[in-house]
C-alpha cells in the first residue's frame, strides 16, 4: 500500500479530456471484478455485456443508452456509484497496458506527456501485487498496440506516455 498517495488533481487540472467514466472506453471485467459486482447485485445484462477482444470473449461495463457515460456514473454527484466495487480496469485508470515493441508496458493517459512520471512506479507496483492482476497477466494478449480492437476512436485521441515494462 502507498504510504502517501500523490494527487492527480494538480496534474489533471489543465486536462480537457473526459475521464474514463464519461468517455467511450468500455472497462473490461474479469472474474474477480465480476465477483465484486455480483456481491452488490450488479451483474445482469443491464450492467455488463460480452465483447470479443482479439478472439477472446471478455465482459465489459455497459454505457448508458445513447451515451458515452458508464452505466455506474452518477451524473448528479459526478462520481462512480459502485466506487468501492469497481473493476480493476477502472481502479487502474489513468494507467493502462499496451504492447510496445513486442513487450507489455504500463502507460499513463495524460495531456501532460512531458511530466516526470517517476512517482508512478509505486502505483504500478501496487497494481501488480493486486490479486486481480493475476487475471490481467493471464489475459495479457488482449492488451496490444492494435488499439482499434480495444479502444473506440474517441479514446485514441488521448495522449499517453509509456512508463515501464509490466513485471
Amino acid at each position: 500500500m502507498l504510504d502517501k498517495k500523490p494527487s492527480f488533481n494538480k496534474l489533471c487540472d489543465s486536462c480537457k479530456h473526459q475521464n474514463c467514466c464519461t468517455d467511450s472506453a468500455e472497462p473490461l471485467v474479469f472474474d474477480a471484478d465480476y465477483k465484486r459486482l455480483e456481491d452488490i447485485g450488479k451483474t445482469s445484462e443491464k450492467y455488463l455485456h460480452w465483447r470479443n477482444v482479439k478472439g477472446k470473449n471478455v465482459m465489459a461495463l455497459n454505457k448508458k443508452k445513447g451515451s458515452t457515460q458508464c452505466i455506474f456514473w452518477d451524473e448528479n454527484k459526478k462520481n462512480c456509484s459502485i466506487y468501492e466495487h469497481r473493476p480493476f480496469d477502472c481502479r487502474a485508470y489513468p494507467f493502462d497496458i499496451l504492447r510496445v515493441n513486442n513487450k507489455f508496458h504500463w502507460i499513463v493517459y495524460s495531456c501532460n506527456t512531458d511530466s516526470n512520471w517517476k512517482w508512478t512506479d509505486a502505483y504500478l507496483e501496487m497494481f501488480e501485487k493486486d490479486e486481480s492482476f493475476d487475471e490481467i497477466r493471464k489475459n495479457m494478449e488482449i492488451f496490444s498496440n492494435n488499439t482499434e480492437l480495444i479502444l473506440p476512436e474517441e479514446s485514441k485521441k488521448t495522449e499517453y506516455t509509456v512508463l515501464r515494462e509490466v513485471r
